[in-house]
């Protein structure tokens, strides 16, 4: 089957187009820099230059494809031009919809972010809760844009499903993020300073890459057309997820617990920075509120339509640590 990945350099998509083709299926992928190095390689994938804004690259991409998964976003904490969070995540999946809906793709499978439905108040959250809190970033704004557009979409005719994944740790491509919970995990095996924050028990939920990239493909074939689907792994304390990367490590290096205040403090020197000599932020105070609060959530949804699984978090890492250790000595 022709299946067209957009997001195919990222995290997610470049997982899911090696798993796809090595399950014999005719991969399309539609990638800005055709030279990069985070380009998934394998004989039944074919690379198209574009993107998702750019109308005629999406004609040619999709050229024959029944089946289209769209995990392509902009990703940032920050963006000078905010702008662009709207062109790419909103206009880029309004443009790979209508094409979808036009050369008759039989079902779309769209990449959201659990962080579209929002920190919990000590609740656990599911499909069904409504966000009761404003957004606190570009991207979970535009996000929710574009899971209404994906809803509006399937009332047209074009089998839509929406993915929802957590926290997503587990090696996949190579990192270019700093954000990434990889890269993270990363520097803290490297004996360099981690900071966390205090209070250090606030709950998260992490899935691991390999239960996401199977998740998405039971989604997509066994999902019922207008539903979102949370994929999601365990919800443990941000001291214990890497209290256990610790122990799996085997590093010495402290954990430093980071209050809130200081990190807004850090946040007016990042802009200071920013403003003085261009650097982009790698802290921001609205990505503090996304921070320093509970996100937790059920995947049970999933694990009773789809066949979900997901994998003990305690396995997951030791899978994790293993493959960024290797990495690091074929660097």
């Amino acid at each position: 089957m022709k299946i067209l990945i957009t997001g195919a350099t990222g995290q997610i998509g470049h997982k899911l187009a090696l798993t796809l083709a090595e399950r014999n299926n005719e991969i399309h992928i539609l990638v800005r820099n055709p030279n990069s190095f985070n380009i998934p390689k394998h004989k039944n994938i074919k690379v198209f230059q574009g993107d998702i804004t750019d109308v005629p690259s999406i004609s040619a991409a999709i050229k024959g494809c029944k089946q289209v998964y769209h995990a392509a976003a902009m990703v940032k904490i920050f963006n000078s031009d905010a702008t662009q969070f709207y062109k790419v995540n909103v206009e880029g999946t309004q443009n790979l919809l209508q094409k979808s809906l036009e050369t008759g793709v039989e079902k779309f499978l769209f990449t959201s972010s659990c962080s579209v439905i929002g920190p919990s108040d000590g609740k656990t959250l599911t499909e069904n809760d409504s966000r009761t809190t404003p957004f606190s970033c570009d991207y979970d704004t535009t996000k929710s844009q574009a899971e209404k557009l994906v809803k509006e979409y399937a009332s047209k005719g074009l089998y839509t499903i929406i993915a929802s994944p957590s926290k997503i740790y587990g090696h996949s491509c190579r990192e270019t993020k700093d954000i990434s919970i990889n890269k993270v995990i990363e520097n803290f095996i490297n004996g360099k300073l981690t900071f966390i924050p205090k209070p250090s028990h606030l709950i998260s939920n992490y899935c691991f890459i390999d239960d996401v990239v199977e998740g998405h493909i039971l989604a997509l074939n066994k999902g019922k057309p207008g539903e979102n689907y949370i994929l999601g792994g365990e919800n443990i304390s941000y001291k214990d997820f890497f209290n256990t990367v610790k122990n799996i490590a085997d590093t010495k290096v402290k954990l430093i617990e980071i209050p809130e205040i200081f990190a807004k403090i850090l946040s007016v020197f990042q802009w200071i920075q920013f403003y003085t000599i261009g650097k982009e932020p790698f802290i921001t105070n609205k990505s503090i509120k996304q921070i320093f609060c509970n996100k937790i959530f059920s995947s049970d949804k999933a694990i009773t339509h789809l066949g979900y699984k997901i994998t003990p978090i305690t396995e997951g890492l030791q899978y994790t640590i293993h493959s960024l250790k290797n990495q690091n000595h074929e660097n």
